[in-house]
């Protein structure tokens, strides 16, 4: 008899240890879990053509390239680059890279491309721009802005006066369109950010944060599967 009354009062000892265990656990993850769901919720619910820009993107017309010059010799003269074939607007443009360097030439002629004008600029947007707004601002920036710190710069921001809050970023040189930004990006981007726990660059899903949250929660859960039994027992008790 007292080895069971002994073996009972250590089941409740432990029973009481996991309770606590458990409750703890809630109350820290229940902030991020609300995150998690919330931000899973609207990222779902977000289409992600539109969180893109894609229904606001319309591509230029293919250049004429019967006419162009052969890039040997500017291939020559950058014998560390990657070709690339790119446009301005109709005009046929070599592009050479080297990490982010961006070199520019026109392929009729072969000579460098200078910086576009602004007039250009507005007039290149409104080519790849689907909607009807007017352009509201347009910036030559020498620093990428954070929505598109993947974009090498200088480059042109454009903004069209429309109620989607739409940003378009043209390279300096040919005008192509390399991003959209909208207010449904930023939505995402910020919901994103949440979700996998990276508040500087929000692209990290390898950080030791989230590792440790993520670990915490499955540990949450697990001790709340060891309770579920115990709690059945006490109700058949009664």
């Amino acid at each position: 008899m007292f080895l069971s009354l002994s073996s009972q009062l250590s089941s409740l000892a432990r029973l009481s240890f996991w309770r606590r265990v458990h409750k703890y656990l809630g109350w820290v993850l229940l902030l991020q879990l609300i995150c998690w769901f919330g931000s899973g919720l609207v990222m779902s619910l977000l289409p992600i053509e539109q969180v893109r820009g894609e229904h606001l993107r319309q591509e230029l017309p293919v250049p004429d390239w019967s006419q162009a010059i052969s890039p040997a010799v500017l291939a020559h003269q950058h014998p560390q680059y990657q070709l690339k074939l790119s446009q301005q607007g109709t005009i046929p443009v070599y592009q050479f890279n080297k990490d982010k360097e961006r070199l520019f030439y026109s392929a009729l002629t072969t000579e460098a491309l200078a910086p576009l004008a602004e007039a250009q600029v507005k007039k290149l947007a409104r080519q790849q721009y689907k909607g009807d707004a007017e352009i509201s601002q347009v910036q030559y920036l020498q620093q990428a802005p954070f929505e598109v710190r993947h974009l090498a710069a200088p480059l042109w921001q454009v903004q069209f006066a429309d109620d989607e809050g739409s940003s378009f970023y043209l390279e300096d040189r040919t005008g192509k369109l390399m991003s959209v930004r909208t207010n449904n990006w930023r939505v995402f981007d910020f919901v994103w950010m949440l979700h996998i726990m990276d508040y500087e660059d929000r692209e990290d899903f390898n950080h030791p944060l989230l590792i440790i949250f993520s670990a915490t929660a499955l540990f949450f859960t697990l001790t709340g599967a060891l309770l579920l039994p115990w709690r059945r027992k006490k109700r058949s008790d009664l």
